[in-house]
């Protein structure tokens, strides 16, 4: 799993002892509506639901008691982990780097750590989890939620699940893969740095493998009925031979659960520089949120700018532009002309004439240059 200024859990496994960053609420936010967490009891419905029929408020707590369930199907002993630093701290979690049976993985801790609570989860001697609140119960409910989704999703370009460790009383820890180079945002801050330039990305190829391994990630998540709702170059990480996979899952929704229940997915919930307008704007939405973000990406990864650069720094003004009817999008011109036609689509104003991921899929595989490109030509 890679540093982050989201609200999602980023670590960079590429720069051992970097120090930790606390989540920017700038770039991730719930924006109200009917989307936010929901404590079990309180009449409303979980994370990601709106009312369109009647339904009972225990939903939320059976919920709730199903994850319990099915985390404990890949429960592991915390005495085999051994935490050997800490990556980056959210708003709703800590990474740390570990080791289980001999192997680097990746542990996200439910909750905000402070120095002495990393500190102590470090020196290998575990503390009682902080006070049982709202928000700890919300940020419990999302990392159990993502447990339950991962244990039964294998793909290679999925960031794999190996267990988890429930015990109570102390914190939720997820175990997953340890990817050492890190998240694409750093990466890409990385090479900007080492090449001292302004604005840096790789040839044509190189995007190109990239955009398929998303491309293949979404069409086996939305094959599933599995909206992620949170994809950009943070929640995308590298492998020591710089593969992607996609990661984080802790916002995603099951589409299959939300139509059996009678509800919509509704509400600002993600990032908000690759938020889809209909999300921004808080109408109902689907899995086309994912092509939307997806065109996005690729356009980061080809021009090595972040979309809507032209607005400013301030994301905010991108949701302000949505929200009063306009339609901003990225200069496609910055982009490789392989990339640009799929691009255009994948973040077309209207969802329904936006691709499906099998269709993006297979516009990337035509665009991929032959064996006979010139070595130049592959760097345009």
């Amino acid at each position: 799993m890679g540093p982050q200024r989201g609200s999602r859990t980023q670590y960079s496994g590429a720069a051992p002892g970097m120090s930790s960053m606390l989540a920017s609420e700038a770039d991730f936010a719930y924006l109200g509506g009917e989307d936010s967490p929901r404590m079990c009891g309180e009449g409303e419905q979980p994370m990601g639901h709106v009312l369109s029929g009647s339904t009972e408020a225990s939903d939320g707590c059976a919920s709730r008691q199903r994850l319990w369930r099915r985390a404990a199907d890949w429960k592991l002993s915390r005495k085999d982990l051994l935490l050997k630093q800490e990556l980056s701290r959210t708003l709703k979690s800590t990474l740390y780097q570990a080791t289980w049976q001999g192997v680097d993985v990746a542990v996200k801790c439910a909750g905000l750590h402070d120095e002495a609570m990393s500190a102590q989860l470090l020196s290998n001697h575990h503390g009682q989890s902080s006070s049982g609140n709202g928000d700890d119960e919300d940020i419990t409910e999302e990392l159990l939620h993502e447990i339950d989704l991962l244990s039964s999703l294998r793909h290679p370009d999925l960031v794999m699940f190996l267990g988890a460790c429930i015990e109570q009383h102390l914190p939720i820890v997820c175990v997953m893969e340890f990817l050492p180079g890190g998240d694409l945002e750093h990466f890409y801050m990385a090479q900007r740095r080492k090449h001292d330039a302004a604005v840096w990305h790789p040839g044509i190829r190189q995007v190109l493998q990239w955009s398929l391994a998303l491309g293949r990630a979404l069409s086996f998540l939305h094959g599933r009925g599995v909206v992620h709702r949170d994809l950009k170059p943070m929640n995308l990480l590298l492998t020591k031979y710089l593969e992607i996979k996609v990661s984080d899952f802790g916002i995603s929704k099951l589409m299959a659960h939300c139509e059996s229940e009678g509800i919509s997915m509704t509400g600002g919930i993600g990032s908000w520089r690759y938020m889809a307008p209909e999300v921004a704007r808080h109408q109902a939405y689907d899995e086309k949120v994912d092509i939307y973000a997806a065109g996005l990406i690729m356009y980061f990864m080809s021009s090595g700018k972040a979309p809507f650069h032209q607005l400013g720094l301030d994301p905010e003004v991108i949701l302000l532009q949505y929200r009063q009817g306009k339609e901003p999008r990225p200069t496609a011109t910055d982009c490789h002309a392989k990339l640009r036609p799929i691009m255009v689509a994948a973040w077309h104003t209207k969802p329904v004439l936006r691709p499906g991921a099998h269709e993006m899929l297979e516009s990337l595989r035509l665009a991929q240059p032959s064996a006979a490109s010139c070595g130049p030509c592959a760097q345009m």
